[in-house]
C-alpha cells in the first residue's frame, strides 16, 4: 500500500468573523473618512502613506491605468520614500485625505521608522500555498502570538509583530516559505479600508489590536543576515575575509552544505543519513569554514543548535521527495538501510499484476442496483445517535482538557456489557453496542492508565469490562510504534501495524479500538500533507471493514482560539492539520472549554472552582450519517472525570439569562444615571464603559444573553448609542424610554 505524493491539496481556515477596526472603543461606522481611518493607522505609530486606488473598472488610479500590474497596491507620492525616515504629521494626513488623496487606499511604512512593526503576509490562490506553509511553520517551532491581524482583499493574512530594536526583517517574496512573505525595513503593506482589484476591502480583526512581540523563531527566519528558509537562495552573497574565512552569508552556505551532503550520501549510499549523521558528516567543515564575529559560533546565532535545525528541516524535504537536487539521481548500489525492515511493500502495478478472476478481491459486476433493492437497514450505533457503528473517527481538544480520560471511560462503558434498563452512557448518549476494546496509549504509563481506571468507577464496571478490555500502555509495552511512514515521499503501512491488525482480527469480536494521540503512531507529516491524511484515513476504514470495529483517534486542537469557542463549527476548524484531516473521518468530536462567563455562572450555581477544564462543552463537530450534533456540557468530577451535566448546565444558563421586572428596571436608572455623569456607559464590548461587561459583572449573565438584551432594546428603541460630549464627539448609551413606560428620560441636561 504505497501511495505517491504528486500534489499537495490547499486550505484556509479560520477566516471568519472579521470586521473593520473599532475607533476610539465605539463600533466601527461606515462613514468614517478616510482622513479618520489615517488618524487610526497613525495613532497605532506606523508611517502613513497615500495608495494608488482601484477604479471601479478594474483600472488603477495611477497613470498606467488598466496596464498597471499592481492595481491599488502601490504608493501615490513619487517621492514616499520619505516616510521611512519621517511619519506625516497630523496636518499632512488631512490635507492628503481630506483633499488630494481623498479617495485613495491607504499604506502603513513597515520597520523602524513604525516602532519596528513588521509583517507576516500570508498569500492565498493558485500556486500561493500560505496557509500550508505557515501551517508547517508552527508545527516545526511554536504557535504564533495572536496580534494585529488583517484580512487583505484577495482573501489572503497579514499578521503584524514587533520586532526588537537591534534587529532588521527583511522585505521579501517566499522569504518564509512558499506563499508567505515579510514586509520588514523598507517595505509596506496597503490596510484597511483599502479596496482591492477583486471588489472587496481590506478589513481588520475586530478582536486583537495589539501588536505582540515577535517569537525569537520568528525573527530568526525573517532577519535581514538569515536566509529563506527553502534554501533557495540567499539573502546576502558569500563574503570572505583575506584569510579565506567565510564573513557573511553563513546561513545559506550552511543549507547549501547540508544540502550537497544529503546528496552524497544519495547518490553513494543509497540512503539518506539521519540528522545525527548528517551533522556529523557535515558540521566540522562549517565550523572550519566560518568565522564568528563575536567569541564563538554559538554565541554568534550561527552554532550547532541552528545547524540541527536546518539539517533536520532539509532533511524532511528530502523524505517528502522535494528537494530538486536528488531528482534524476540513481540511488547508490549499497542495499538501503533499515528501509527493507521498515516498510511494508506492495506488488506494482504493472501488467503483469493483473490478477485472474479466482484472485480478485470483487467483481464490479456482483454490485449493481438489485443490492440495493427493497427496505434498507436501521442505522446501527455504538451510542446511540452520537456514534455510528463500524466508523473511523475522530476526538479532538486541547491538552489536559480530559480527552484521554473520556475515551478510557468510553472503552470501559464499551467493554462492560449490556445492562438492559441501566445502560451506561457517553459523549451525551447511551453505549447500545457492547464487546472487546482494544486502548493503545502512547502517553501515559501503566501506573497512571491503573490509577485512571480506578477512578473511574467502583468495581462492578471494572469486573464487567475483566477479559473484554485491552488497556496497552506503550512507554510499558516496548515503546512507540508507527503505523504509517514517509520513506522518500512514499507513505507506507509499517510491520508494526501489519501485527496490531493481525493481533485485533484475532481477539475478535471487536467492538472498539482507540489510538491516542494520532501523531504518536503516524511517522509522517499527518497535519500538514493532505497526502498523508489521506493515506491514514484509508488505512483506518479498512481496520473497521476488517474487525467489525470503532477506530477512534485523539487529537489535538490549536490552543490560540479554543477558549472563545461557541459553535461547532469553531471547534471543528480549531483542530490541527489540514482540512483533509478532519474531511477524511467519517466522524469527529470536539472537546473546548465552556465560555467564562457562562463557566462562570455555572460553578457559582453548583459550588465548585472555575478552572480551565473544569467545565468543557463537546459536541459532534462532522458526521457522515444522521446524528445528534447538539452540544453537551460536562462537569469534572472529584475522579477527574467530565460527566455529563447538560440538563443541569442548560437550566442554570437559561434561569441566568432572564431579567425579571425589577431588575430591568435597575439597568435602566443605571444606563440614565451614567448618562448625567462623564462617564456614560460604551455600546461597545471593549472598553471599561461596556454596558455589556457591567451586565454580566453586576447580574451574573451569560455574555450572549447580555448581548441579546442590549440588541433588542436597541432595535426596540428604548436605548440608543448617542452623542453624550458634542464638543469631543464621544458617544455612550442614552435612555429613550423604560420598556413599562413611554415617556423619554429626557436630555443630558435636564
Amino acid at each position: 500500500m504505497e501511495i505517491s505524493i504528486s500534489t499537495r491539496s490547499r486550505h484556509l481556515t479560520g477566516w471568519t468573523g472579521l470586521v473593520r477596526p473599532f475607533f476610539s472603543g465605539d463600533t466601527m461606522e461606515a462613514e468614517k473618512t478616510k482622513t479618520e481611518w489615517a488618524k487610526f493607522w497613525s495613532g497605532m505609530g506606523f508611517s502613513v502613506v497615500p495608495v494608488h486606488y482601484v477604479k471601479k473598472d478594474g483600472s488603477c488610479s495611477c497613470r498606467m491605468g488598466k496596464d498597471c500590474p499592481s492595481p491599488g497596491k502601490h504608493p501615490a507620492p513619487s517621492r514616499w520614500k520619505a516616510y521611512q525616515e519621517k511619519k506625516a504629521d497630523e496636518h499632512t494626513l488631512e490635507m492628503w485625505f481630506d483633499g488630494r488623496f481623498k479617495d485613495y487606499n491607504l499604506g502603513v511604512v513597515t520597520g523602524k521608522i513604525s516602532g519596528n512593526v513588521f509583517v507576516v503576509d500570508v498569500d492565498i490562490g493558485e500556486g500561493k500555498p500560505g496557509p500550508d506553509t505557515l501551517d508547517d511553520l508552527q508545527m516545526a517551532n511554536d504557535d504564533l502570538p495572536v496580534t494585529l491581524e488583517q484580512i487583505t482583499g484577495s482573501g489572503g493574512r497579514h499578521y503584524f509583530y514587533r520586532a526588537p530594536d537591534n534587529v532588521e526583517i527583511i522585505t521579501g517574496k517566499n522569504t518564509l516559505g512558499d506563499g508567505v512573505d515579510t514586509r520588514g525595513e523598507g517595505g509596506f503593506v496597503v490596510v484597511a479600508p483599502s479596496n482591492h482589484k477583486s471588489g472587496n476591502e481590506y478589513v481588520v480583526h475586530p478582536m486583537h489590536q495589539d501588536i505582540e512581540e515577535s517569537p525569537v523563531w520568528l525573527e530568526n527566519l525573517t532577519r535581514i543576515d538569515s536566509h529563506r528558509i527553502d534554501g533557495s537562495s540567499t539573502i546576502q552573497s558569500l563574503t570572505k575575509d583575506r584569510w579565506g574565512d567565510l564573513v557573511d552569508g553563513r546561513e545559506g552556505y550552511m543549507v547549501q552544505l547540508l544540502l550537497g551532503t544529503i546528496r552524497t550520501w544519495w547518490a553513494q549510499k543509497g540512503v539518506l543519513p539521519s540528522v545525527d549523521e548528517l551533522v556529523e558528516d557535515a558540521w566540522p567543515t562549517f565550523q572550519n569554514k566560518a568565522r564568528a564575529r563575536g567569541s564563538d559560533l554559538a554565541t554568534d546565532g550561527r552554532g550547532i543548535d541552528l545547524f540541527k535545525y536546518k539539517a533536520n528541516y532539509q532533511l524532511k524535504r528530502a523524505k517528502n521527495n522535494e528537494l530538486r537536487i536528488l531528482h534524476g539521481i540513481e540511488p547508490g548500489s549499497e542495499e538501503p538501510k533499515g528501509m527493507e525492515s521498515d516498510v511494508v511493500q506492495l506488488p506494482e502495478v504493472g501488467a503483469d499484476a493483473v490478477q485472474s478472476p479466482e484472485q480478485r478481491r470483487f467483481r464490479i459486476s456482483d454490485w449493481g442496483m438489485d443490492r440495493y433493492s427493497g427496505e434498507a437497514p436501521e442505522q446501527e450505533w455504538l451510542i446511540e445517535n452520537i456514534l455510528p457503528r463500524r466508523v473511523p473517527g475522530l476526538i479532538a481538544a486541547i491538552g489536559g482538557l480530559g480527552k484521554s480520560f473520556i475515551l478510557l471511560d468510553l472503552a470501559m462503558k464499551v467493554a462492560g456489557g449490556d445492562q438492559g434498563m441501566h445502560r451506561e452512557t457517553a459523549l451525551g448518549g447511551p453505549v447500545v453496542h457492547n464487546g472487546k476494546v482494544v486502548f493503545l496509549g502512547a502517553e501515559d504509563s501503566a501506573s497512571s492508565m491503573h490509577r485512571r481506571i480506578s477512578n473511574i468507577s467502583g468495581p462492578n464496571l471494572r469486573d464487567r469490562a475483566m477479559g473484554n478490555l485491552f488497556v496497552v500502555p506503550m512507554p510499558d509495552a516496548g515503546g512507540p510504534i508507527a503505523f504509517i511512514q514517509n520513506v522518500m515521499g512514499q507513505y507506507s503501512v509499517t510491520p508494526a501495524f501489519a501485527d496490531i491488525r493481525q493481533q485485533l482480527m484475532d481477539i475478535g469480536e471487536m467492538a472498539l479500538i482507540i489510538v491516542d494521540p494520532l501523531q504518536a503512531f503516524a511517522h509522517a507529516d499527518i497535519n500538514t500533507d493532505p497526502a498523508a491524511a489521506q493515506f491514514w484515513w484509508t488505512l483506518m476504514s479498512e481496520l473497521c471493514v476488517a474487525t467489525g470495529a470503532n477506530v477512534l483517534i485523539a487529537h489535538h486542537m490549536r490552543k490560540e482560539g479554543t477558549f472563545s469557542i461557541k459553535k461547532s463549527m469553531q471547534a471543528r476548524e480549531a483542530i490541527r492539520g489540514t482540512t483533509a484531516l478532519v474531511d477524511g473521518a467519517r466522524w469527529v468530536y470536539g472537546l473546548w472549554q465552556m465560555p467564562e462567563n457562562d463557566e462562570v455562572v455555572v460553578a457559582q450555581r453548583m459550588d465548585f472552582e472555575a478552572g480551565v477544564g473544569n467545565c468543557v462543552m463537546g459536541g459532534i463537530v462532522k458526521v457522515n450519517d444522521a446524528a445528534d450534533n447538539s452540544p453537551r456540557a460536562f462537569i469534572r468530577d472529584e475522579s477527574g472525570l467530565l460527566v455529563d451535566r447538560t440538563m443541569e448546565v442548560d437550566g442554570i444558563l437559561e434561569a441566568s439569562a432572564k431579567l425579571d421586572r425589577s431588575q430591568t428596571h435597575a439597568i435602566f436608572h443605571e444606563i440614565n444615571k451614567r448618562w448625567h455623569t462623564d462617564e456614560p456607559f460604551s455600546i461597545a464590548t471593549n472598553t471599561t464603559r461596556s454596558l455589556q461587561a457591567w451586565m454580566i459583572s453586576e447580574y451574573g449573565m451569560p455574555k450572549r444573553s447580555a448581548r441579546g438584551y442590549i440588541q433588542a432594546w436597541t432595535d426596540q428603541k428604548f436605548i440608543e448609542n448617542a452623542i453624550h460630549d458634542a464638543k469631543k464627539k464621544s458617544k455612550g448609551v442614552k435612555v429613550i424610554r423604560t420598556p413599562d413606560e413611554p415617556h423619554s428620560w429626557g436630555s443630558r441636561n435636564d
